[in-house]
């Protein structure tokens, strides 16, 4: 942890960790809505993760790596793609969080940080968006 102040920040690996838990709960709680506490906890963590990411120095390159991952699951959200998009996608958030914060070795998150939450965040991400689509789909047969 970082003490600014009063108030502690966390470091480059433990909030990106905490921001790919916050966005895991989120999730929970969009695909069983009406829990409440997963969704509120979610998003309680993943603002706090992002409040300490945004006190470090961070790429404007990773940012926007993130940003394509982002545009590109929401594309396999909206559109039947083939699975190398969702890998592509994946890949984009390994890297982006590699290179996310700026500075010496010990300030970066490190490289298992990164692959962990990127190939967790992507994969889930990109099997959830296939079973919304799929049952869209099958909605619109009923």
């Amino acid at each position: 942890m970082i003490a600014a102040g009063k108030v502690a920040f966390l470091g480059p690996d433990a909030a990106v960790l905490l921001l790919t838990l916050g966005l895991l709960l989120l999730y929970m709680e969009l695909n069983r809505p009406g829990w409440i506490v997963p969704g509120a906890l979610g998003l309680l963590l993943a603002l706090f993760a992002g409040a300490s990411l945004l006190r470090l120095q961070l790429s404007l390159a990773a940012a926007a790596l993130l940003a394509t991952a982002v545009a590109l699951l929401l594309l396999d959200l909206l559109r039947p793609t083939p699975v190398l998009v969702a890998a592509a996608a994946t890949l984009a958030l390994v890297l982006g969080f590699a290179r996310l914060v700026l500075g010496p070795p010990p300030r970066q998150v490190h490289a298992a940080t990164a692959i962990a939450c990127g190939l967790l965040l992507g994969g889930t991400t990109a099997v959830l968006t296939r079973i919304a689509r799929r049952a869209r789909a099958n909605k619109a047969l009923d």
